[in-house]
């Protein structure tokens, strides 16, 4: 059974927090899936590797970078006079949201 009541929300210092651990969570993937594409195809295979190996890791680095960009600046948080957090960008970790 669905609990009843109002959703609870999220301040904007927890999603300022949350967006800045799913941002390290994906950049760790991005390199991650890079590293092995390169070691795996660029190194083991370097005998074998063509113009077009080198096309698609480049390309492939070209989306992931995009993404990342992409994601970062919906999460760029505002800071008001004094330093303090004004809002923490839109929530990356929500649900059926703008960022998904």
């Amino acid at each position: 059974m669905a609990p009843k009541g109002k959703v609870g929300t999220k301040g904007k210092k927890q999603i300022f927090e949350e967006n800045k651990d799913t941002l390290k969570f994906y950049l760790r993937i991005i390199l991650g899936a890079n590293a092995i594409y390169g070691i795996v195809n660029l190194g083991v295979f370097y005998i074998t590797a063509t113009i077009w190996t080198w096309v698609a890791f480049v390309f492939s680095l070209m989306v992931y970078g995009a993404s990342y960009q992409s994601m970062r600046s919906m999460a760029k948080p505002t800071f008001g006079e004094g330093g303090s957090l004004a809002d923490g960008g839109i929530d990356l970790n929500m649900e059926q949201g703008m960022a998904e």
